[in-house]
């Protein structure tokens, strides 16, 4: 089992290396929630999870989104949004809307 997981790991890594990534398309308008985000900007979110943030008098189920904010891309962000260079709070969920949501949230 483990030689499997190696091998898988090692492919996964030799796939993705030296491909160029693409950057997505950061034109506005665009819709991030209730707000509209503009030209050069992330929409970050968060999540509720299981039992956290989850507030039923304020509509808050499990695992659905509870806030939104449009985000100028920060610089060091190099025109690709990820985990690592948005600032949101919380634990980073991964990337959508077409690699222009940033969602964070908890479990």
């Amino acid at each position: 089992m483990t030689r499997w997981r190696l091998a898988a790991g090692a492919a996964l890594l030799l796939g993705c290396a030296g491909r160029d990534v693409e950057r997505p398309s950061l034109d506005g308008p665009y819709a991030c929630g209730p707000h509209t985000c503009t030209s050069g900007q992330i929409c970050v979110t968060e999540s509720a999870g299981s039992q956290c943030q989850v507030n039923d008098d304020a509509g808050v189920g499990p695992y659905s989104m509870y806030a939104w904010v449009c985000e100028d891309l920060p610089a060091v962000c190099d025109g690709i949004p990820s985990c690592s260079c948005a600032g949101g709070l919380g634990l980073c969920l991964g990337v959508g809307g077409s690699g222009r949501e940033v969602d964070y949230g908890c479990i």
